[in-house]
C-alpha cells in the first residue's frame, strides 16, 4: 500500500511541475490524456510512471510546435489564453507577506478631546499622595490620589483598579506592549518607602498610556482619570469586561485605522536578535539596579559616620563652652570654640549633600532602572506571547497541509468538503494539487488564515512597540536627570555657601578679608542657582 502512494506522489508531483507549473493548458493536456487512453484517462493510477512521462512529453512537444506555428503578429493580438484563470496564482508565502486591511477608528472621548483643543499645553498626569481607606470592619486598603493637569480632574484608586485597566488594556490591544505595573502587594508590606515606589511605578505606567498613541484614546482610560464615583467606574470596568477582545485584525481598533501585515524574513531576524538583546540587558539592569542599591546603602553609613563626627564636634564645643565659663579664659580658647562650631557646621552641611545624593539616587538611579528592568521583562513576555502565536500558526498550517495531502493522495473529492461555487471542475481539480489544496476544507483554511493575519500584524507590530518603549524610556531618562542635575546645582551651591562661612572665620581669625569677599561671592551664587532653578531666592 506504501509503495502504491509513492508511486502515486511522484506521478503527482510529475505532473505539477512538468504541465501546471510550468503554465501548459491544463484542460489541453486532460483531452490529449483522454487521446492516449480513453477509458481510465482521469484515473492516474492507471498510468504507469513512464507512460505519464512519455505522454506529457509529446503533449510538450505539440504544444510547442503550435506555438512556433503562430505568426508573429497574431502573437501579438491573440487574447489570453482561456486556461489562465486556472493557473496557480502567485500567492506570498511565510517569507514574503505583506498586505494592509482596514480596521476600526478610536471613538473620541474627553481627555483626547481636550488634547486636541490644548495643542499648546502640556498633560500631565501625577501621583504625589496615598492614604489608607477603611474597607468595612476589619480590613482596609490603600488609595492613591492622581491628578490631571492641567485639565483638573482628582480621583483616588486602589491598587485593583489599576490591575482592571491594565487587564481590559491587553483585552482591547493583544497585539501591543501594554506598560508594567507592581505585582500583587503582600500583607506585611506597608511601610511608607515599599508604598512610595508602588505608587510611582503606577505613576510611570499611566504617564506611559498617555503618551502611547492608541492607549490614550481607551474611552476607560479617560474615565479612569476623571471619574470620582467609584461605583460608576466600577460599571464601566463590568461593562468592558463582559467585552471580547479582537479575533482579527479587521476587529482591531488602530489610530489611522488599518492594521499592517508583514511576514518577512527581516522580521524574523529582528526577532531573533531582539530576543537576545532583552535577556542580555535585562540581566545588566538587574545588576545596575544592585550597583544603585549597594550604592544607597554605601552613602547611608557615610551619613551616619558624618553625623558621629557632627556629635564629636558638638561635644568638643560643650566642653569648650563649660571650660571657658569654669575659667573665664578668653583669647585664643575663645578662637578654637568657633572653630569647634564651625566645623560642626561644614559636617552638617557635607552630611546634608550626602543625604540629598543618597536621595536622588533612590529617585533617579535606584527606582528607575528597578521600573525599567520591569518593563524590559514586560517587553519579553510581549515577545513570546508573539512568539507562541507564530508557532501556533506553524503547527497549525503543517497539519492542515498534512491533513490536505492526506485527503488528496486518498483521492476522493467527496471528502474535501469542496464549497459549491468554486471555479473548478472536481476533475481539474484531481490533477491539479496546488488548486486542490486551494478550496477544500475551507473552514479549516480560513481559521487558519485569520491565525496567520493576527500573527502578522503582531509580527509587524512588535518593532513599532519596542521603539515607543525605547522613546518613552528616553522621555523619562531627559526629564529625571534633568531635574537630578539642577538639584545637583543647588545641593552644590547650598554646600559652597557652608564652606565660604567656614573659609571666612578662618580669614577673619587670621586678620584677611579675603573669606568676606569669598562669602559673599559665595551669596550671589547660590541666590543666582535658586532664582534659575525655583524662581525665589533663599530665605
Amino acid at each position: 500500500m506504501q509503495d502504491i502512494e509513492q508511486e502515486r506522489q511522484r506521478k503527482q508531483d510529475l505532473l505539477m511541475s512538468s504541465i501546471v507549473d510550468a503554465g501548459y493548458d491544463t484542460i489541453a493536456f486532460q483531452v490529449y490524456c483522454e487521446q492516449i487512453k480513453q477509458n481510465g484517462s482521469q484515473d492516474i493510477d492507471l498510468w504507469t510512471y513512464e507512460e505519464l512521462q512519455k505522454t506529457i512529453q509529446d503533449f510538450i512537444k505539440k504544444e510547442d510546435q503550435k506555438e512556433l506555428n503562430v505568426p508573429n503578429d497574431l502573437k501579438q493580438h491573440d487574447p489570453e489564453p482561456a486556461n489562465k484563470i486556472f493557473q496557480i496564482p502567485k500567492v506570498q508565502d511565510d517569507s514574503n507577506f505583506f498586505t494592509e486591511v482596514q480596521c476600526q477608528l478610536p471613538g473620541r472621548t474627553k481627555l483626547t478631546d481636550y488634547i486636541m483643543e490644548n495643542t499648546h499645553k502640556q498633560v500631565e498626569i501625577i501621583m504625589s499622595e496615598y492614604m489608607s481607606k477603611s474597607d468595612g470592619i476589619i480590613s482596609s486598603y490603600i488609595s492613591f490620589k492622581i491628578e490631571t493637569k492641567p485639565i483638573g480632574w482628582v480621583v483616588n484608586r486602589r491598587f485593583t483598579d489599576f490591575l482592571k485597566l491594565r487587564e481590559i488594556l491587553l483585552m482591547t490591544y493583544p497585539c501591543h506592549l501594554i506598560p508594567p505595573i507592581p505585582g500583587k502587594k503582600l500583607k506585611s508590606q506597608t511601610g511608607a518607602a515599599y508604598l512610595e515606589k508602588r505608587m510611582r511605578i503606577m505613576e510611570l505606567f499611566l504617564q506611559n498610556c498617555l503618551y502611547h498613541p492608541l492607549f490614550k484614546t481607551h474611552p476607560l482610560f479617560s474615565d479612569f482619570l476623571e471619574i470620582t464615583d467609584d461605583s460608576k467606574l466600577k460599571e464601566k470596568f463590568n461593562q468592558y469586561e463582559k467585552q471580547k477582545g479582537p479575533s482579527k485584525p479587521q476587529e482591531y481598533t488602530m489610530t489611522n485605522g488599518s492594521c499592517v501585515l508583514e511576514i518577512t524574513n527581516e522580521l524574523q531576524n529582528y526577532s531573533q536578535a531582539l530576543t537576545d538583546y532583552l535577556k542580555n540587558s535585562q540581566d545588566i539592569y538587574k545588576k545596575t539596579g544592585n550597583n544603585f542599591s549597594k550604592l544607597c546603602t554605601d552613602l547611608e553609613n557615610l551619613s551616619n559616620t558624618l553625623t558621629s563626627i557632627t556629635d564629636n564636634f558638638n561635644t568638643l564645643d560643650k566642653l569648650t563652652d563649660g571650660f571657658i565659663k569654669q575659667t573665664k579664659s578668653k583669647g585664643a580658647i575663645e578662637q578654637i570654640q568657633l572653630v569647634y562650631q564651625e566645623l560642626s557646621k561644614f559636617v552638617t552641611g557635607w552630611q546634608y549633600g550626602v543625604n540629598f545624593q543618597m536621595k536622588n539616587v533612590k529617585e533617579n538611579f535606584y527606582e528607575f532602572f528597578r521600573y525599567h528592568k520591569k518593563s524590559q521583562s514586560s517587553a519579553y513576555d510581549y515577545l513570546q506571547t508573539k512568539n507562541k502565536l507564530q508557532q501556533k500558526y506553524l503547527n497549525q498550517k503543517n497539519q492542515l497541509n498534512d491533513k490536505k495531502e492526506q485527503l488528496y493522495i486518498k483521492g476522493d473529492p467527496t471528502k474535501w468538503e469542496l464549497p459549491p461555487d468554486i471555479p473548478k471542475t472536481v476533475k481539474e481539480l484531481q490533477f491539479n494539487k496546488g488548486e486542490a489544496f486551494k478550496y477544500m476544507l475551507p473552514n479549516e483554511t480560513k481559521q487558519l488564515s485569520e491565525v496567520r493575519e493576527m500573527y502578522a500584524f503582531m509580527n509587524h507590530q512588535l518593532q513599532d512597540e519596542i521603539n515607543q518603549m525605547i522613546d518613552f524610556r528616553i522621555k523619562v531618562y531627559a526629564k529625571k536627570f534633568v531635574r537630578m542635575g539642577q538639584m545637583r546645582a543647588l545641593e552644590t551651591a547650598k554646600f559652597h555657601h557652608i564652606l565660604a562661612n567656614f573659609l571666612q572665620v578662618l580669614a577673619e581669625m587670621q586678620g584677611s578679608t579675603t573669606g568676606q569677599m569669598y562669602n559673599r561671592r559665595a551669596s550671589v551664587f547660590i541666590d543666582q542657582r535658586y532664582d534659575q532653578f525655583f524662581g525665589i531666592k533663599p530665605k
